[in-house]
């Protein structure tokens, strides 16, 4: 729970103005490197936390498992079965969504980083 109250906390995420970057201008430096800091930040939390995984209990998380898309999926597939965060495929999974309109805010990147994150039971 505390990790999912880091990444929800809007004081740790730059305002949806770089979100905005990235639906205009996918795969540019600053989207990317928004995005690879926001990967990098819930890495580091993952990796300071006892928790194994978020709860997928919510419709938003297991929406975006089925909708995110083959990069999504290959990126949660890495982090989970081999415990070896792609942190690249990562970032592009993110990007893809973001430039498909899929990340508009804060909120949803939070969620999409989350169901990244999360390994099913």
């Amino acid at each position: 729970m505390a990790i999912a109250a880091l990444i929800a906390s809007p004081a740790l995420w730059a305002n949806d103005i770089n979100l905005a970057q990235c639906q205009e201008a996918p795969r540019s430096d600053a989207c990317l490197n928004y995005l690879q800091g926001a990967v990098d930040g819930a890495l580091a939390l993952r990796a300071g936390s006892s928790v194994t995984g978020l709860p997928t209990d919510t419709l938003s998380e297991r929406a975006l498992k089925y909708r995110g898309g083959k990069r999504f999926k290959q990126a949660n597939e890495a982090l989970c079965r081999q415990n070896a965060p792609q942190r690249d495929q990562m970032v592009l999974a993110l990007d893809e969504l973001a430039a498909e309109g899929k990340i508009s805010s804060q909120e949803e990147l939070s969620q999409a980083l989350s169901a990244l994150m999360t390994c099913p039971k």
